[in-house]
């Protein structure tokens, strides 16, 4: 895994937790070419999580991508997943495995 961090601005008021967080990687120019080890481009991604918390109830929710970017995973491996892999015009070796796209979710816990 080539150089990375995850910095993560929280915020909580009167039962709400907010956190905007950045994820920046470097790119990853050396592999090693035993294991077909691909390079891949930096990236950096936003994420957007909030929370509320009433007696026994927590509503979780939030965006993970914001903006949508487009990046390969360092250590994601090569992508065969599309077309005729196996055949003589199918898909070049050497193209990594994309990362999730936006997403957004919401969660329920209820203690008891």
């Amino acid at each position: 895994m080539p150089l990375n961090g995850r910095f993560t601005l929280t915020h909580q008021l009167q039962g709400w937790d907010n956190a905007l967080e950045w994820i920046v990687v470097d790119e990853k120019s050396s592999g090693s070419a035993v294991r077909n080890e691909i390079s891949t481009s930096g990236y950096s991604l936003i994420n957007l999580r909030a929370s509320h918390t009433w007696n026994q109830v927590r509503l979780d929710f939030g965006i993970e991508n914001l903006f949508d970017r487009y990046y390969v995973l360092p250590t994601g491996g090569a992508y065969t997943g599309q077309g005729s892999t196996m055949a003589i015009n199918g898909i070049p070796w050497g193209i990594g495995v994309p990362g999730m796209g936006r997403s957004a979710y919401v969660g329920v816990k209820v203690q008891f």
